[in-house]
């Protein structure tokens, strides 16, 4: 971004109100995001006993989406109100700004990591499955080499990111977000592929399976067109702050798909929990696994594990029961 597609002048600049509006907007929907966010890790932590690492990855998805919020209301208020009218503060990020990037980098990470999780727990065989999964690995965290370099530029020189945009920030940039979308669609098309070769022709199988991939597929969709769109706005309106509008709400977007993943058990389980499945084969124990991966259960004691009861006290809502002539999954 020039310094002069920031500061109006005699032959028609672009006005405050054309500088922040896109801003003021974009913040205005983070803030109705991160009410969802609420909701959602209300709803996942009362409904819901999951093992600890999961629920240790989800207390801290909300708390950074917390602080990222806190950090943004900050900087929204710095930039507009103390000086309304003025393009002086354009002239450096903030500190909090910078911090909030960081967090932001840390939730998407943390967000396809967790993919990576659900990918392993299915112990898929074969040369592709492992390909998938280290190329969501390299991606992301190259995606998050990226993020860090970029966070580092802005506390640098922090007079070259609306203003003057630093060339290093702006390939850093640009190798985050590209690198994080390449992530977030491996990750989808390696879900999907998983799931639809658990599909054993049964119809509450398949129609389970199907379920689960539209999860996948609709949190895959959101999370990689808005990289895609913060990548285009980033560099083709380099004049304009409509990037940072995108910015602010694609954290928001990773936390409500991450908690949205978790808290869809609910609507499975009142779907599909109605009696038991008896299958048999092993394309079925696959495909429980795959199921139970793709929407982790809460954990079973030492007695169930070894006389296959259900006890609805130690179930937070529940679960679907698939038995083979072998295995006996809780989903």
């Amino acid at each position: 971004m020039s310094a002069n597609a920031t500061v109006p002048d005699a032959t028609g600049g672009p006005t405050f109100a054309e500088i922040f509006g896109p801003v003021f907007w974009g913040f205005c929907v983070s803030l109705i995001l991160g009410g969802v966010s609420a909701l959602q890790g209300y709803l996942y932590f009362t409904r819901y006993n999951d093992k600890f690492l999961v629920r240790a990855v989800a207390a801290m998805m909300l708390v950074l989406d917390f602080t990222s919020m806190a950090l943004i209301c900050q900087s929204m208020y710095y930039y507009m109100l103390p000086h309304f009218g003025s393009f002086a503060p354009l002239g450096a990020v903030t500190s909090e700004l910078n911090v909030e990037c960081l967090i932001s980098a840390v939730i998407t990470f943390t967000s396809q990591m967790y993919f990576v999780y659900q990918l392993y727990m299915v112990k898929s065989a074969g040369m592709t499955a492992a390909v998938m999964k280290a190329l969501i690995i390299v991606f992301g965290m190259v995606g998050l080499s990226g993020a860090i370099g970029c966070v580092a530029m802005m506390f640098m020189y922090p007079h070259s990111i609306f203003t003057n945009r630093n060339h290093v920030f702006a390939v850093l940039a640009g190798i985050a977000k590209g690198f994080g979308a390449a992530a977030d669609i491996i990750a989808t098309i390696a879900m999907c592929m998983f799931l639809k070769s658990a599909d054993t022709g049964i119809k509450r199988t398949s129609s389970m399976l199907k379920a689960l991939m539209h999860l996948v597929i609709n949190r895959g969709i959101l999370v990689t067109a808005a990289q895609i769109l913060l990548l285009i706005t980033f560099f083709a309106t380099a004049g304009h702050l409509y990037w940072l509008a995108v910015h602010i709400n694609t954290t928001k977007l990773y936390v409500n798909t991450f908690f949205g993943m978790l808290n869809a058990r609910t609507s499975l389980q009142e779907r599909y929990a109605t009696g038991h499945m008896s299958l048999s084969g092993e394309t079925t124990a696959y495909s429980q696994r795959l199921v139970a991966a793709a929407i982790p259960a809460s954990p079973k004691t030492a007695a169930h594990e070894k006389f296959g009861e259900l006890d609805t006290q130690n179930y937070a809502m529940g679960a679907i029961r698939v038995t083979t002539s072998s295995t006996v999954a809780d989903i």
